[in-house]
């Protein structure tokens, strides 16, 4: 389509404002290009994508799901984001039903999580903790590290740049600052292990991600904020 096609123009908008973490502007963009053109695939997958950014999940499986009855054939984009919803709600072996379609008609897009048992993913936590800056390790003796499946809502209730997605999570008060603290929670980071299986594609890249995760969480109580982090190289 040409550049100036206003059906991308709002397309374009729409990504760019999930790039910035502006979920409820990108819908607004997604909404339009779908009124301009309600057979667009990409618009409807974007839009659906600010449905589940936004813990709208019922919502969000119900308008992918729709999506699905209009496909002759399946599509990776659509069965991958489908898992992620379903993992959101909860449904965890659905998701990983999804996740293994997607892999199977795009493997070098959609690579298969690295499952772990909660007790595999502590080993794996526990030599990333060893291996830290002697700085980080001092901290992790006070502000511990909890691990969980998959974030819930209501941490994003009060945080609400928190998604379905992220790998990690710093709650309480950093120094010097008072931050937010979630209901059930102390001074803690909390790392989901679903999300962060998902971020490598071995046991080692996952390993990394955790890494660069504690540093990135442990930096927020320490009192970074996101533009020190990038420069640290730990956005």
């Amino acid at each position: 389509m040409p550049a100036n096609d206003p059906v991308e123009a709002w397309i374009e908008r729409g990504e760019a404002a999930l790039d910035e973490g502006d979920f409820e502007g990108a819908l607004s963009s997604f909404d339009r290009a779908i009124k301009a053109d309600p057979e667009h695939w990409g618009a409807a997958l974007g839009r659906i994508e600010c449905l589940h950014l936004l813990w709208r999940t019922p919502e969000a499986l119900r308008e992918i799901r729709e999506l699905r009855d209009s496909l002759e054939e399946e599509d990776p984009d659509r069965a991958e984001l489908e898992a992620r919803i379903l993992e959101a709600s909860g449904a965890f072996e659905d998701a990983d039903r999804l996740f293994a379609e997607a892999h199977r008609l795009d493997p070098g897009e959609f690579p298969l999580p690295v499952r772990t048992t909660e007790e595999d993913f502590r080993a794996i936590l526990d030599k990333v903790l060893d291996s830290l800056p002697g700085v980080i390790r001092e901290v992790v003796a006070v502000i511990p590290v909890l691990v969980e499946a998959k974030p819930k809502p209501a941490i994003a209730e009060r945080a609400p740049h928190v998604t379905p997605d992220i790998l990690g999570l710093f709650v309480g008060v950093s120094v010097g600052n008072a931050v937010f603290a979630a209901s059930g929670y102390g001074n803690v980071v909390l790392l989901f292990q679903r999300n962060l299986e998902r971020a490598g594609r071995s046991r080692s890249e996952v390993a990394r991600e955790i890494k660069t995760t504690l540093l990135h969480e442990y930096g927020h109580y320490l009192g970074f904020d996101e533009e020190e982090l990038e420069h640290l190289g730990l956005g």
